[in-house]
Order: structure tokens, then C-alpha cells, then sequence
């Protein structure tokens, strides 16, 4: 294997491109996605590019060898009269596989298309309230497009058929009545038509560096009969195993989880194993698997890296629970006071007289930094606490994994033996090619010899564990502000350290440290047909992606320096934001690197199952694939190979960054636009979200979610406790669970409602002012509209029927009376039945069994693996129960910096459509039929309030349509669509959409402000801002513009406060 090191000409050319963000091909991706769902485009297409073939009576497509890898596809060539028109057939396979589905300008190009159909024109006249009309015309439209584009799946037929002519009148008949028994019979059987068995594979699986028989049931190990009977039983085939990766139908279709929406539903319908299991082994994913059904034995899910990052952050919430505790322990000593709420800790001591817990905090930073030594006792102690629960666990584990010596020891060997083989071909320099730009460098024997010295002297110190370690955060506008100061702390330090460089490379130095950002931004890859170009220039050489935390840099402050860049501001001294930083830095490279074997989930030390302690990475799937290549007997078969391929580690990279936090990165953290957008979406937050009350619908998931008896039964003893007996034992007992892995935490994380918000962690990035908005924003979601209290209220009840529905399903399940049903919800939490048995062990020896509720008490259990099985399953299943947005519930193209900004407070819609809508649609049982009823119920409840007490309206009034519709749309139960169908019925001024197709209300034209708002609430609030201008310069104030003043003001749209800005708003006319 050939490595290339990483050269100068790289590194400019990495500069280029961290100078401009990643882009889709705009035009392109748009025209693709127009020309694949308009009729007019699709038959001038036709009449252009239309070919006609002699006809061979010969010729049979079963007997055509070039259709031998195109078996899925075969009623595409049924009555294909030549090879020749096969071949053309195949081109256009091959061109629709090129699409970039990735890109939002494709699907926007796509819906833009089949906007301009003519059957949309019907809309604009009365024919077109007809659903049968309507529909027939729909349906036609459909059927001429598989006929002008024979590659079109025909499943979007009965789709099309259902939309024009059942939705407009299901969606009626709720408001008049039940549905008739034919309808319900239709549904049934449209119900089997669709739930059709996937297709067979006819092609040889890859598994551990060889094809396999897909349909040879393989020998199952005593091992494998003690770990899962039902497994054993049914001698699951390799096929079974791959399609069993594969979701159970939503009967959404491309609406749902085959679309091709986010990186999971596409990968999940990747022709590889390895990439489907490994997809799901980062990311979380709130679906059902066909592998958790009866049919494939109700084999579970493995916890991800996503759900094991998120139950690791307890170390990090333990310490900071702690270092407050100390924080009040000082108090008390000092002034005699007991300070006993978390408002209370952060609004002590605003005059100055002594030390806040911003103060205290930098403190403790210090006193990492001088051996843990401080005068004041509590410092000291919180110190010891952030090294205990944070920083030396963390540091032990990067020494286990070998995390910072890995990277140097690839380079190292690297140079070694390319200056063994210039010594023995007597070669003075080397020259190598880089893979990036194509330049050549060259290098000399002394120059490979010093390099090689340099990464000697690194790998000594790598293996050490460095106490009272820090890891450094650089405050770059106060650098910026005063950077000869800077300069001269750091020139001092090098001299002390007997370091001497020359002006111009300090100066270098300076600029770099001044710019440093804790997290590195990915990189698309290059991909070529040589894998070794993935392993080595992707992780040697080419933009490593492992934290920098835990590089072993060649500049290391030495401690007093770091005090005194501290003193002056220049580095953060916050050790909440430290802790923070450094778990979201290091974890993810130990979980990736106990996984995979490297941080960046290369698998490159994986050899087979039988041999390695690490599973298949990114290398083993592109080997899959290039593999697959050489294989293929034709140019367009390589090609269709080839660039699924790239898709696959395209969108499995981005799985290992979103883990990281590092996807869609800005290309500079600190240019002003970046600075901008960050800002306008904590004001935004501030000044458009209601709070709490808006999350009612809360209430209802638990029983969706555990079943409406055991959901009603768990809630009314707890409630009882609560009230009845005025004890919180039960509740304490649930939130100290959910608290032990990580979850009801918000009070101190937040970190629902900033994904609600889609408000990340900005360390080491802010000015003054960011700073000044992310705790004005953190202040109102804890104090203000109260959603993170909720948040974690929530949680702790839903941890009680959660936890109390895991341990008896699992007693069941090792007693074997537990349905099938409960059998696949356990195995889709990552529990099968030898988990089951385990956990149901420990939960009769420690658990407490109470009327209703089985608490775990699992901090006694003595069975680690049970104890992490239990946990993982308690956690995933909190955050479907209580919806919270998991990193792969919404498209890459979300992450980025202007889209988040864009279609901010979008979040919690998509994680609703898989966590409440396609899960619900898998299961269609009763507990969802039901629980969506209660959510209607919340969602009504919250619209009659706002009705009545926010705008003024006489509920009684609202017809029993629009209060459903609106009922619906508040209760989260149609997801972004609900978005979608507001987006749709503002730009066509309510002439399309849900409402105006059930006559809900005469066509009027939407406001110019609502159309731009479109664009997202940063561009809504800048409309509102000009607005505002006009009026003013204009002379046109009057009572609209002083409401568009107070939609600026913070906190104006909490629902509690409206009393005090509605006189607010009257004093501004």
C-alpha cells in the first residue's frame, strides 16, 4: 500500500476550500429534480430523445448477459425488443442513479415541477373542488408519466390515486361522520397490496472479504442458540440478515421511509451490509426494523454511538452538579446565606462583594492549573470534582485506545520505511503526488530524518496520562482587540521553554492560535478507485478528523502562561464550558475508536469476525463496493457501482460527523456572517417562542407510546403518590433513573430546547454579544417560558412507565408470555431475549415492585451489561415518548450553516414525522389509534386557549373542520407536512392546500410578510424591521406598526405575559 504525505500544495489547496462552504450544484440538481416530475418537460423529453429499435425476433432479455446484475429492474426490459433498447434502458438507470439526491435543490426542483403539471390549474377553478375531477385528472397525469419514463416507480400510482381522490374525502367525512365499512375495507386491502415481501435477491452478498451464498442458512453455534431461541429457530439466511436491516413499511412510501430524505433512510437501501448495520450502529433511528419482527426472530438494535454519546454526558452533568454544590457550600460559609434554587445561584451576588459562580468557575479553572491548590476550600474541592468525573476518566480511556498515539505512529511508520527505501536505492530525495491537487513535493533525507525525530519525541509522551490537564479555548475578539499583548505572553513562554523561533513565524504562530476553533470542520472526501487513497490520504495525511484536544501538540503552554492568557481574557476560563467542550471533543473518538478501531471509523484494523475485537468501517465498504466494480461486466454498470459507492461514504462520513457536531461547520467560525446568523437565531428564540404550553401534547406520547392501560395505570399511581399521599417518591424515583443515564437533565443541559431552537454550543466563537444572547436564551428556556423545566418534568414521568414497561416485558419475555407485539418494541430498543432474561434477573433482585409501577433501582444492580442494555433502552425510548431531535431525524442539508438558519424551529417537525407518524403508521395498532386521539385532544385544548385568552376569538364560533385541522396541526402528528401545507397555502394565497380543498374559508391574499417569512424567522424578523422603517419614515404609524414592535421585544410571545405586552403594545400607539 502507497502513502502520500501531506504537502504544501495540500494545504493551500485545503485553504481554498475552507474559504468556500460546501455547495450543491444549484442549477443542476434544481433541473434534474424539474425534469423528473413535470409532465410537459417529460414529453418534450420523449419527443427529443425518442429512438426507435428494429425489432430482433431473436432476442430474449432473460438470455441478455449485460441484464445480469439487473435483476431488481427486470419488468423494466419485459417487453424490450433488442439489445440495443436494453441498453438504452440501462443508460437511463444509470443517468437517474446520478441524480444527487442529497440535495435540497433537487427535491425544490422536483416539487416546483409537479406544481406546474396541468392538472394544477384545476385548482384555480370550481371543477377542481371535485375530488373526482380532481383525482381522475391527478391519476391520468401519473399514469402518462409512467409511460413517458418507463424507470418511474409504479408505486406512485395507487400514491397519486389515494391523494386525488380518498385524502379530500377521508379528511371530510371526519367532520360529518364515521368512515363506511367499504371504505375501511378498501383501506385493508391497500393496506396488503402495499406490504408487498422485498423483492429476492438474486445477487451474491459481500460478507468479511467474500461473496456469499444470499439464500445458504448458515450453522448456528451452541452460542448462538443460548443468545436468542427465536433466532435459532427460524437459521436466518445472509439475505434474511441483509434485508433484515431494511424498516418495517410505513405505507408512507417516498413520503416516508423510503424516501430518500436523510442519510439513514438512504443508506438503510444501500446494496451493502456492512453499510446498512453501520449506519444504524452510529445513528440513532426511532423505527421499527424488519429485524426486530417475528419473521427474523426479533433481533435487536444495538445501542448507537449516537444514544452511548448521549448516556456518557452524565460524567460531565455530575460534575457540574457538583462544582455548583461547592458553589454553595462557599456561599453559606462566607455570608450566611442558603441559596436553593438555580435562579437563585445565577442571580447571587450582582454586587460584587463577593465571588459569583462565573467567578468561582474561572477560579477552578486556576486551580487546575496550579496542582489543584487554591486558599479557598470549595474551589479546591470543585477542582478535584471537574478531574474525577470529567477530565481523568475521559484521559485514561484516550491511553487504553491509543487515541493519541494512533495518529503518530501511522505517520511515523509511514516515513520510516520510505527512508529505508531511499537509503537502499542510494535516492537523495523523494518526490510524492498529492491525491488532492495533483502537485508534486519533494524531500530531502535530513528533512524526513527531522521529521521522523519530531514524531519520535511526540509518541513518548503520547500513552501518558498529563495531570491537571486543560484543555484550551482561544477568545479570538479579545486576541484580536489586543494582539501585541498576546504575542508577547506567548513569545515569553517559547524563551522560557528554550523554544526560539523568529519574528515572521510567531507572527504565523499568533494568527493560527488567534483563529484556532475547538472542532474541526469535515471535509468531503475525494474518493478514488484505489481504497488505500481513503485510508492513508483521508487519516494520515489529508484533513485528519480526531479531535484536537487530543493531538500531541509541539506547543504546550506551560501552566502559568495559560493563567496569565486567562487573567487577560484571551482563553476561556468558564469551566462549565471547558468540561463541556472536551467531552463533546474526546468521547466521540473513544466510542468510534472501541467500535472501529480509529476515531474516524475507518476499520482499517478490522480483518474478519472471527479474528477482530473491532467491526467493518468505511474501508470495508468501500472494498465492498470496488470489489462489486471489478466485477461488473459493463462501463455502465462500473459506473452506476462507482457512484453509489460514493453516496454510501458520503453519507456515512456525514453520520460520523453529525456525531461529532461538526457537520456543516462554517468554513470560518468567526466571519461576521457566521457571527450574524448565530445571533439572530438566539434573539429569535427570545422573541418567537410561546414556551411550554405549546408541549402539552407531551402528556399524551407516554400513553402512545406504552400502551393505554399500562400508560394511564403507571401515571395515575404516580400522581396519586404525588398528590393523594403528598409524596414524590415514585416521581424522585423515575427522574433519579432517567438522571443516571443522562436524561431529565435540562435544568442544567437545555439541550432540548435548544434543538428545538437549533441553537448549538457556540465555545470558543463568540463575541460579547453572542455571548450576551446565548444566556439571555438559556435564561428563558430554564426561567422564562419554562421549557426546559417541562422538558425535564416530562422525562421523569415518562422514565416511570418506560422503566416500569421494560422490566415487565422482560420478566414476560423470560417467561415466555410476552406478545410479539412487546417483543419487537424491546428488540427495536435494543433488547432481545437473552437481554431480556438478564435484566428481568436483576430487576426481581433489586427492583421494587409496586401496584402499577416495577422500579429498577438499577445503581444496585450488579450486572453491568444488563445495567447499560436497560439504560440505553430507557434513554432512546424517553426521547421518542417526549419527542427530541435525534442528529439523523432531518436532511444533511439542515446542518449547514444559512439552511439551519433558514428553516429554524424546523427540527422538532422532522423529528415528529419519524418519532411520531412513521413509527405510529409501523405499528397501527390501538395504543396509536388511541394515544393520536389524546394528541388531538392536547392539541385542541392548546388552540381553545389561544383562542379565547391570546387573540380574542370566540372558540364556538370555529367550525369543527378548522378546529380539527387546527387540532392537528398543534398536536404534532403530521410533522413537516403540516409545515409544508401552510408553506403551500401562503404562496397561493389559500387557494391551495389542505384548507381551501375542504372549503375551509374563501381564497384571500396572503401578506408579503408571511410569504417572506417562508425564507425563515431571521428574514420574517428583518421584513418586520423595514416594515417598521417604513412606517416610521413614512408617517404611517398606527397600531399595526406598534405591534410590529413588540414581535422585537424578548420574551413578548410567551403566552402567560401576553397581559403585560398587550398594554405594553397599547402604551406604543
Amino acid at each position: 500500500m502507497t502513502a502520500y504525505p501531506f504537502t504544501p500544495s495540500d494545504a493551500k489547496s485545503l485553504a481554498e476550500q475552507r474559504e468556500n462552504p460546501i455547495q450543491f450544484d444549484v442549477i443542476k440538481d434544481f433541473a434534474d429534480g424539474f425534469a423528473t416530475e413535470n409532465l410537459p418537460t417529460m414529453a418534450i423529453d420523449y419527443l427529443i430523445n425518442k429512438q426507435d429499435f428494429p425489432e430482433d425476433e431473436t432476442y430474449n432479455p432473460k438470455e441478455d448477459p449485460q441484464l445480469a446484475n439487473y435483476t431488481d429492474f427486470y419488468d423494466l426490459f419485459m417487453f424490450s425488443k433488442s439489445a440495443a433498447e436494453s441498453t438504452a434502458i440501462i443508460d437511463k438507470i444509470t443517468k437517474q442513479a446520478e441524480h444527487n439526491y442529497a440535495s435540497p435543490w433537487y427535491h425544490l426542483g422536483r416539487i416546483t415541477g409537479a406544481f406546474l403539471d396541468p392538472s394544477t390549474a384545476l385548482l384555480f377553478t370550481k371543477a377542481g373542488q371535485s375530488a373526482k375531477i380532481f383525482g381522475t385528472a391527478f391519476t391520468a397525469e401519473e399514469i402518462a408519466k409512467q409511460q413517458l419514463q418507463p424507470t418511474r416507480p409504479d408505486s406512485y400510482v395507487p400514491f397519486v390515486a389515494a391523494g386525488g381522490y380518498g385524502l379530500p374525502f377521508i379528511l371530510n367525512k371526519m367532520a360529518k361522520g364515521s368512515v363506511p365499512a367499504n371504505v375501511q375495507q378498501n383501506v385493508i386491502s391497500a393496506d396488503k397490496s402495499l406490504n408487498v415481501p422485498p423483492k429476492q435477491i438474486t445477487q451474491q452478498i459481500y460478507e468479511d472479504g467474500k461473496f456469499i451464498d444470499p439464500n445458504k442458512r448458515p450453522t448456528v453455534s451452541s452460542a448462538g442458540a443460548a443468545a436468542n431461541e427465536d433466532v435459532t429457530k427460524l437459521k436466518l439466511t445472509p439475505k434474511d440478515e441483509f434485508e433484515g436491516e431494511r424498516f418495517v413499511k410505513s405505507n408512507l412510501g417516498k413520503f416516508g421511509e423510503d424516501g430518500p430524505w436523510t442519510n439513514i433512510f438512504r443508506t438503510t437501501k444501500a446494496n451493502s451490509k456492512t453499510a446498512r448495520t453501520m449506519i444504524a450502529d452510529i445513528l440513532d433511528t426511532p423505527l421499527l426494523k424488519l429485524k426486530n419482527t417475528k419473521k427474523y426472530g426479533f433481533q435487536s438494535t444495538d445501542a448507537s454511538i449516537e444514544t452511548q454519546l448521549r448516556m456518557r454526558e452524565v460524567g460531565n452533568i455530575e460534575a457540574m452538579k457538583g462544582i455548583k454544590e461547592q458553589y454553595l457550600l462557599y456561599v453559606n460559609r462566607v455570608q450566611g446565606k442558603t441559596l436553593k434554587t438555580e435562579l437563585g445561584i445565577n442571580l447571587h451576588n450582582l454586587s460584587g462583594d463577593f465571588m459569583s459562580l462565573a467567578e468561582f468557575s474561572r477560579e477552578v479553572t486556576k486551580t487546575r492549573l496550579n496542582k489543584m491548590q487554591h486558599d479557598v476550600p470549595e474551589v479546591a474541592a470543585a477542582a478535584r470534582i471537574s478531574d474525577e468525573k470529567v477530565y481523568k476518566p475521559i484521559g485514561k480511556e484516550m491511553i487504553e485506545y491509543g487515541i493519541r498515539k494512533l495518529p503518530i505512529e501511522r505517520e511515523l511508520n509511514f516515513w520510516k520505511s520510505t527512508l529505508e527505501v531511499m537509503i537502499k536505492k542510494g535516492e537523495k530525495t523523494k518526490s510524492f503526488k498529492s491525491k488532492v491537487d495533483g502537485s508534486t513535493s519533494s524531500y530531502s533525507i535530513t528533512e524526513i530524518r527531522n521529521k521522523i525525530a519530531k514524531l519520535e519525541e511526540r509518541l513518548k509522551y503520547s500513552d501518558r496520562l498529563v495531570e491537571d490537564y486543560i484543555n484550551i479555548i482561544y477568545n479570538k475578539s479579545n486576541i484580536d482587540k489586543n494582539k501585541g499583548l498576546f504575542k508577547d505572553i506567548i513569545r515569553e513562554d517559547l524563551i522560557k521553554q528554550k523554544k526560539y523561533i523568529n519574528e515572521k513565524k510567531l507572527n504565523v504562530l499568533v494568527d493560527d492560535l488567534a483563529s484556532h476553533f475547538p472542532f474541526q470542520r469535515f471535509e468531503k472526501t475525494k474518493y478514488t478507485d484505489n481504497i488505500d487513497d481513503l485510508l492513508y490520504e483521508r487519516y494520515a495525511f489529508n484533513r485528519p478528523r480526531y479531535a484536537r484536544a487530543t493531538r500531541a501538540r509541539e506547543l504546550n503552554l506551560l501552566p502559568e502562561t495559560q493563567i496569565k492568557l486567562l487573567d487577560n481574557d484571551f482563553i476561556v476560563g468558564d469551566i462549565f464550558s471547558l468540561m463541556k467542550t472536551y467531552y463533546r471533543q474526546i468521547t466521540p473518538d473513544i466510542l468510534f475508536t472501541k467500535k472501529y478501531g480509529d476515531p474516524n471509523a475507518l476499520g482499517y484494523k478490522y480483518i474478519d469476525e472471527a479474528e477482530s475485537m473491532t467491526f467493518p468501517g468505511l474501508y470495508q465498504v468501500a472494498q465492498e463496493y470496488n470489489i462489486k466494480a471489478f466485477k461488473a461486466s459493463t462501463k455502465q454498470q462500473k459506473a452506476k457501482i462507482i457512484a453509489e459507492r460514493n453516496r454510501v461514504l458520503e453519507d456515512l462520513e456525514a453520520a460520523v460527523e453529525l456525531v461529532r457536531g461538526t457537520y456543516g461547520l462554517p468554513a470560518d467560525p468567526h466571519a461576521w456572517t457566521s457571527r450574524a446568523m448565530r445571533t439572530f437565531k438566539h434573539y429569535n428564540a427570545l422573541t418567537m417562542l410561546t414556551g411550554f404550553f405549546a408541549a402539552t401534547a407531551d402528556v399524551a406520547r407516554v400513553v402512545m407510546t406504552s400502551g393505554i392501560q399500562r400508560g394511564f395505570k403507571t401515571q395515575f399511581e404516580m400522581w396519586a403518590d404525588m398528590i393523594a399521599n403528598k409524596k414524590v417518591g415514585i416521581f424522585k424515583a423515575g427522574k433519579k433513573e432517567a438522571q443516571s443515564f443522562a436524561e431529565a437533565v435540562d435544568m442544567v443541559t437545555g439541550q432540548r430546547a435548544m434543538l428545538f431552537s437549533d441553537i448549538g454550543d457556540m465555545f470558543g466563537m463568540t463575541s460579547k454579544i453572542e455571548g450576551m444572547m446565548g444566556k439571555a436564551a438559556n435564561f428563558n428556556f430554564m426561567y422564562v417560558n419554562l421549557m426546559s423545566r417541562w422538558t425535564e418534568f416530562m422525562k421523569s414521568a415518562a422514565s416511570v412507565t418506560i422503566g416500569s414497561r421494560i422490566l415487565e416485558d422482560s420478566v414476560k419475555w423470560g417467561k415466555g408470555t410476552l406478545s410479539d407485539k412487546n417483543k419487537t418494541k424491546l428488540a427495536a430498543s435494543g433488547i432481545d431475549e437473552q437481554m431480556a432474561k438478564k435484566i428481568a434477573k436483576q430487576a426481581e433482585e433489586h427492583g421494587t415492585k409496586l401496584q402499577f409501577n416495577f422500579m429498577a433501582n438499577s445503581a444496585e444492580w450488579t450486572d453491568d451489561a444488563a445495567k447499560q442494555a436497560f439504560g440505553a433502552a430507557l434513554n432512546k425510548d424517553i426521547n421518542l415518548t417526549i419527542v427530541t431531535p435525534g442528529k439523523g431525524d432531518t436532511p444533511l442539508f439542515m446542518n449547514y450553516e444559512l439552511a439551519s438558519t433558514i428553516v429554524q424551529f424546523k427540527k422538532f417537525a422532522m423529528a415528529s414525522t419519524q418519532r411520531m407518524l412513521l413509527r405510529g403508521m409501523q405499528e397501527r395498532d390501538m395504543d396509536f389509534l388511541f394515544g393520536s386521539i389524546l394528541l388531538m385532544g392536547a392539541g385542541m385544548l392548546v388552540d381553545g386557549v389561544y383562542s379565547e385568552f391570546r387573540f380574542n376569538k370566540d372558540y364556538s364560533k370555529i367550525s369543527l373542520t378548522e378546529k380539527l385541522l387546527n387540532a392537528f396541526d398543534r398536536s404534532g402528528l403530521g410533522g413537516i407536512y403540516v409545515d409544508v401545507n401552510r408553506a403551500i397555502e401562503a404562496l397561493t394565497d389559500n387557494r391551495i392546500g389542505i384548507r381551501p380543498l375542504l372549503g375551509e374559508g374563501r381564497p384571500y391574499g396572503s401578506s408579503m410578510k408571511s410569504k417572506v417569512g417562508l425564507l425563515g424567522p431571521s428574514a420574517s424578523q428583518i421584513y418586520n424591521i423595514f416594515d417598521i422603517m417604513y412606517d416610521v419614515g413614512g408617517n404611517k404609524y398606527n397600531h399595526y406598526t406598534a405591534r410590529n414592535v413588540r414581535r422585537l421585544i424578548p420574551f413578548q410571545n410567551v403566552w402567560y405575559l401576553d397581559w403585560l405586552f398587550d398594554d405594553i403594545e397599547k402604551g406604543l400607539r
